[in-house]
């Protein structure tokens, strides 16, 4: 424990005042257990509980509670869509069990914060309950336009708007009952609002965009998937060009690392244009087990094994996306991830699992700066997972309270096998793939947010450990 602390007291010294762009999106969520008095508040689902799949835009209370249904029952999160007018009769009819910080990058930007970290975070709807939910407002800055020159202005200062966003967040454990339906995991299904406002255009802030990443070391980009039909008048592609033409530009006086966020939408227009237009702008691509199961079928990734890696993949010939075992699920996990880079063309694919963290890379960040990232994620992961909330640097000692997972570190050494490398202490570390076992928390307080909190901070650390290499 003790040479585990004070790698911990290092890394945390490593992200200290890193200074990183976060956007776009930032909402409150709204957090409901699945219960008997959430089943008696909405409709039965629709067909066939738990078998049948909701729309693509949840417009009823009955649309939701089929959806809610369906995640229970596959085990794994996921998320939709709802219509304003649903989103209406939530707010005046729901009460929720908690409310906190949520979003992609609001949920980044407040770890970054609360880590020590300088995050400047740019998010289109910051209301004052938004901004309340900062744990550590004093240390992001917010970027204005004031003739034509960016200025980095505290949250106090930075424009409010008169509503909050709000997402409702059903989460339920394993065996948790529902319209009949028994949850096969410890999950949730996120009921997402989608106002007119989002529509990845920041105003002033696009044409001097290249000032803000003049003076950060990374960008934290997420929230793509918030678009809609109804929102984006010209079209996913016309507005996801401007979004991809705004990335270049951020970077066009410098050259640094982006990391996108990947997120679930059922909106198939919109994810293949997601996927065509902002991914291959991204050093890193940053997805679970779920997401990365989409992006497979959307691009039609071939199912033989990758033809390259470090050494021997004759063994991932048999393994499968959806196999149960870590151990035979990892190899899969690989063979994708290296047909999803390529297809991609980006430097990094990072994916994070239950028992464990997996990246594929070509010509990234040294491979001992991802390692790093990677296990001081898996502390972060843990904490979140058992307090359901970091609230300071030193709330980290209780992440380290769990060992790595033995199921992954077991999975970790079967890719090693697979990939003819060696695992040390169940971590793989090579130029190519980076493997850790992550630290499981068998009854987590809760689980939104805990995949933007390891994407966050194992790209934070990878940087900062860069970048602390570079002085």
């Amino acid at each position: 424990m003790t040479e585990a602390r004070s790698r911990l007291e290092d890394d945390l010294q490593t992200v200290r005042d890193l200074s990183l762009f976060v956007a776009y999106n930032a909402n409150v969520d709204a957090v409901i257990r699945v219960d008997e008095s959430l089943e008696a508040a909405l409709e039965p689902p629709a067909g066939d509980p738990g078998t049948t799949a909701p729309p693509d835009r949840l417009a009823s209370k009955s649309d939701l509670a089929t959806a809610i249904a369906h995640a229970m029952a596959a085990g794994e999160g996921d998320q939709g869509a709802m219509t304003a007018d649903l989103a209406d009769e939530l707010e005046a009819k729901l009460r929720a069990d908690a409310m906190q910080m949520g979003g992609q990058a609001g949920i980044m930007t407040n770890l970054l914060s609360t880590l020590a970290a300088s995050p400047v975070v740019y998010t289109y709807l910051l209301s004052e309950t938004q901004r309340s939910m900062f744990d550590r407002p004093e240390r992001i800055r917010f970027p204005l336009v004031e003739d034509g020159e960016v200025r980095f202005a505290s949250l106090d200062d930075a424009p409010t708007a008169e509503r909050t966003k709000i997402n409702w967040i059903f989460e339920f454990r394993e065996g948790a009952e529902f319209f009949g339906v028994r949850a096969t995991g410890n999950t949730r299904f996120i009921a997402a609002s989608r106002p007119p406002e989002f529509d990845l255009h920041a105003g002033e802030l696009d044409a001097v965009i290249d000032q803000v990443g003049d003076g950060t070391h990374g960008a934290l980009l997420a929230g793509y998937h918030n678009l809609t039909p109804e929102n984006v008048e010209a079209g996913y592609d016309r507005t996801l060009r401007h979004a991809r033409d705004v990335l270049r530009r951020l970077r066009s006086e410098r050259e640094f690392p982006v990391h996108v966020e990947y997120a679930v939408t059922h909106d198939d227009e919109l994810r293949r244009s997601v996927t065509e237009t902002i991914l291959p702008e991204a050093n890193v691509v940053g997805l679970d087990p779920h997401e990365l199961s989409l992006l497979r079928e959307d691009l039609n990734l071939a199912a033989e094994p990758a033809d390259e890696g470090d050494g021997a993949v004759g063994a991932l010939e048999e393994a499968s996306l959806e196999d149960e075992s870590p151990e035979r699920s990892i190899v899969a996990h690989y063979r994708t991830l290296v047909a999803l880079r390529d297809r991609l063309g980006v430097d990094c694919v990072r994916m994070h699992a239950m028992h464990y963290h997996l990246a594929v890379m070509d010509d990234y960040l040294p491979p001992e700066a991802v390692e790093r990232g990677l296990e001081f994620a898996a502390v972060n992961a843990a904490t979140k997972a058992a307090t359901g909330h970091i609230d300071g640097p030193e709330a980290l000692e209780t992440g380290l309270e769990y060992e790595p997972s033995t199921a992954g570190k077991r999975a970790v050494e079967s890719l090693a096998d697979a990939v003819d490398a060696t695992a040390e202490d169940g971590v793989l570390a090579t130029p190519s793939v980076v493997a850790c076992p992550n630290r499981v928390v068998d009854d987590p307080a809760g689980t939104v947010g805990i995949g933007d909190i390891v994407s966050a901070a194992s790209f934070a650390l990878e940087v900062g450990a860069t970048v602390e290499d570079a002085r």
